[in-house]
């Protein structure tokens, strides 16, 4: 008999559960604080390092994220319209996580497009003393920050676009400073923006915390995924920097009149490419979000928008002999696009730029614009048009461009 389970020998079995749980419990915390560790020393103070950034934003509704250098609970208190206080938190089939050091809370229930005041509350998880008494370190409160949730009723605003900037964060922190960020509701990165998935380290350089530091805690990012967001061994815990909306990558929202939906190309290559050892289903992912669509498209709300608008990593295909993915995209979704009456697709993943209008190589009858690795993409959405304007880094103007409606 090992020392674990000599020390518990005769003892009643309710009393066997509680220490021996007490102590498989404490020792999957101790691996957690123990992973946080290799990144903080285990002296430091607990912290906040990295965060927040508003995601995935809906009506009425947003996902806060942020980052903790040991595992802790977290909640937001919100004041919302009237002066009342309300306290979000996430739970998972009932328990609230507290093993972690990625934190996001969906907000919920707030007045669309009306700005609301937020705390962070991250209360460091030390361990379990028996599986009913729990150790708790500092409490810290981070903020108060100010944001608000997307509202569908019509008005003037913009959005900015960026693409393809494969772990190359001074770039894209380059190209935050020259943007006008006036009037700007939220921020869309259109995939490829990590450059295949190896550490959560990687992302919080590549985007997260230039993210943060410039925009995140008052307007919301709008995250699609790329084919290069799909590879790396870390692929799979993307959600712990960003979680996307219900637990997918594909989701809609309504502002300023406009309906904007956000899908996931998947992968570029078939299914069965050596490239991904046996480890990808896009396939059937892509068919699910196909379901998805045209049930979304149908939707009143979609109906009732004077625009809709896709977002997509890959665009769908303008030749016979355009990428896998590109073919796919446009097998699937193109038709739905069109029958719904959608006006702009905006994509990236060729490195270049292109914008290909109704009529145009792949008869499609919306315009398609594709935005290149190094440019801003900025759209001024009006009752009357969509103006999108493509700008280098540095500043030279490569388009410029008004769709009436």
């Amino acid at each position: 008999m090992n020392d674990f389970f000599r020390r518990f020998a005769g003892m009643p079995r309710r009393d066997f559960l509680t220490h021996a749980g007490a102590g498989l419990l404490g020792a999957g915390v101790a691996a957690a604080t123990a992973r946080a560790a290799d990144a903080d020393p285990a002296d430091a103070p607990f912290a906040v390092v990295h965060g927040p950034v508003v995601q995935s934003p809906g009506t009425g509704e947003v996902t806060v994220t942020w980052h903790t250098n040991r595992p802790a609970t977290a909640a937001v208190r919100c004041a919302v319209e009237g002066g009342e206080e309300r306290v979000f938190v996430t739970s998972r089939d009932g328990l609230i996580p507290n093993d972690s050091t990625s934190h996001a809370v969906r907000v919920t229930g707030l007045t669309p497009g009306k700005p609301f005041t937020y705390t962070l509350v991250s209360r460091e998880f030390k361990g379990y003393r028996t599986p009913y008494e729990v150790t708790h370190g500092e409490t810290l409160t981070s903020g108060p920050f100010t944001c608000a949730p997307t509202d569908p009723a019509e008005r003037p605003f913009s959005f900015v676009m960026w693409n393809d900037i494969h772990d190359k964060g001074r770039l894209l922190a380059s190209m935050f400073d020259d943007t006008d960020w006036d009037d700007v509701d939220f921020v869309v990165l259109n995939g490829d923006i990590i450059n295949d998935c190896i550490t959560e380290q990687q992302a919080f350089r590549a985007f997260y915390d230039v993210c943060a530091a410039r925009f995140g805690a008052s307007i919301p990012l709008v995250f699609v995924r790329g084919n290069h967001e799909t590879r790396g061994p870390w692929a799979r815990r993307l959600r712990d920097v960003v979680p996307g909306r219900g637990g997918e990558y594909y989701y809609s929202f309504p502002h300023g009149g406009a309906h904007f939906v956000v899908m996931d190309s998947g992968e570029d290559k078939p299914d069965g490419n050596k490239e991904y050892a046996g480890l990808v289903e896009f396939g059937s992912f892509r068919e699910r979000q196909t379901r998805w669509l045209e049930a979304d498209l149908a939707s009143e709300a979609a109906k009732a928008a004077r625009w809709k608008i896709l977002l997509t990593h890959q665009p769908p295909a303008f030749e016979p002999d355009d990428g896998f993915g590109m073919r796919e995209v446009r097998r699937l979704w193109q038709p739905l696009a069109e029958a719904a009456g959608a006006q702009l697709w905006l994509s990236g993943h060729t490195h270049s730029f292109s914008w290909v209008r109704p009529g145009g190589a792949g008869g499609k009858t919306f315009h398609t614009v594709v935005n290149p690795t190094d440019a801003t993409l900025r759209v001024d959405v009006r009752p009357e048009a969509l103006r999108v304007t493509v700008t280098q880094q540095g500043g030279k103007r490569l388009h410029e461009e008004e769709i009436p409606a």
